[in-house]
């Protein structure tokens, strides 16, 4: 930040460096005038939190496609058919852990799958995941026959159901992954590449990056965090549902645009992930509370995914512009000195 600014222009860039978190504030504060005997306390704090831990999840995983240019919107029906798959191998006779790593690499499978399709025949990947969507959605029913899956043993209820100093296991897996996935961005030489893929493809293949290899590497850490978070959904429920995830897909993208994520890759923070399941978690809540039925729910979500993308395109059109301005100044005291 230019140390010349002035007052004005300091609070104008910190209000856009800090939009998701000044927005979430703003809606807690709303929910909290709204419902001020119930909204702050810690039954509801707990639930909210509870409520976003495997969207956040998901959101993360997400985020390394989104990071790369690409969408993923399987995701969804991924995240229940990770629950289908693990209580369906358990009712056949498979003890449970190991059906929850053959669970969690089947969503592995079908990510790389959905990356594999797309980069193969250069089909964008927004549209392979809706056709993989489809085809997830019809196996999840077809495995089932459309009816939920029970009877799981009670040593799965751990990850979905219990406590640890009073924190929900769900909360405590979803923190220790999203510092992961800090580190991940932040300190290695792969997070740098998936900034460098999303930025740029032709500059990044020019500097010696495999792009594809990036790609499918960002396809199986989304597939990876999305059946973890749905084993979890799974043990809360305590069943295995196809039903399970039917929104979560618009919730994660709109989660991780609100975050700061760009749709056209190469710009996020996992903070800023965390911070928009956090506003999707608390307006969910916060609507349910106030007694607004799941139809307007919808509606209000649907307006914030396009806020959210609305936010998104202006902010790289003020990249742009800021870019290309500062490349015309530079030009111009070159010449200048040139001369």
């Amino acid at each position: 930040m230019n140390t010349g600014m002035t007052l004005s222009d300091k609070i104008g860039y910190y209000a856009k460096k800090f939009v998701a978190q000044i927005l979430l504030v703003i809606i807690i504060i709303i929910f909290a005038v709204m419902e001020p005997s119930t909204f702050f306390t810690l039954d509801n704090l707990l639930t909210i939190v509870r409520q976003v831990a495997t969207m956040g999840m998901v959101a993360l995983g997400v985020s390394f496609l989104m990071l790369t240019g690409n969408l993923d919107f399987s995701v969804g029906k991924i995240y229940a058919f990770a629950g289908v798959l693990c209580a369906l191998l358990y009712q056949k006779g498979v003890p449970i852990w190991p059906a929850v790593l053959i669970a969690i690499l089947a969503c592995i499978g079908i990510s790389m799958i959905t990356g594999y399709v797309s980069m193969k025949f250069g089909i964008p990947m927004l549209i392979v995941s809706i056709a993989m969507m489809q085809v997830v959605d019809g196996l999840n029913l077809i495995l089932t026959d459309g009816a939920t899956i029970y009877g799981l043993p009670d040593s799965i209820k751990f990850l979905g159901q219990y406590y640890i100093l009073g924190i929900p296991v769900a909360v405590i897996i979803f923190a220790v992954l999203a510092l992961i996935v800090a580190f991940v961005l932040n300190e290695t030489y792969l997070g740098r590449y998936f900034f460098a893929v999303g930025g740029n493809n032709e500059t990044a293949r020019l500097s010696g990056i495999n792009v594809n290899k990036v790609k499918m590497i960002a396809s199986i850490l989304c597939g990876l965090l999305t059946g973890i978070a749905g084993i979890i959904m799974m043990s809360r429920s305590f069943s295995g549902s196809p039903y399970t995830g039917t929104n979560i897909g618009n919730d994660v993208i709109s989660a991780a645009v609100l975050g700061g994520v760009s749709i056209s890759g190469g710009t996020g923070k996992t903070s800023g992930v965390v911070t928009g399941v956090l506003i999707i978690g608390v307006l969910s809540q916060g609507l349910v509370m106030v007694g607004l039925s799941s139809n307007y729910q919808n509606m209000i979500k649907g307006a914030v995914l396009i806020l959210a993308v609305i936010m998104d395109t202006r902010s790289k059109i003020v990249k742009t512009k800021t870019v290309e301005r500062e490349n015309v100044d530079r030009n111009a005291k070159k010449l200048q000195s040139e001369q």
